[in-house]
């Protein structure tokens, strides 16, 4: 395997570990997304991310040879906890209306 492809597979590991120790800490939303490639969202904040960039993060996972659904469930579980969350917020505020 080419540098460069071990490479990617280093970062997008160290990215899978950095959302994995960060989700169990509480929340994997202000995880930076590594430079893996022209067009992936690098440097932004994984909470910051669209469903798109989700989808291209997904495919560059399967063109790693790795599961592309954990970066998915990841960004899917954060983002009904905070729309829950948000829900709650917004109740509570009428409820004190």
């Amino acid at each position: 395997m080419p540098d460069e492809a071990l490479s990617r597979h280093a970062v997008w590991e160290r990215f899978i570990d950095d959302l994995d120790r960060a989700g169990q800490a509480g929340s994997a939303a202000d995880v930076e997304v590594p430079p893996l490639g022209p067009g992936l969202a690098s440097g932004k904040r994984f909470g910051d991310l669209t469903r798109i960039e989700i989808e291209n993060l997904s495919r560059l996972a399967n063109s790693l040879g790795r599961r592309a659904d954990v970066i998915t469930v990841l960004w899917q579980d954060m983002e009904r906890r905070r729309k829950a969350a948000a829900k709650a917020a917004k109740k509570e505020a009428a409820d004190k209306k």
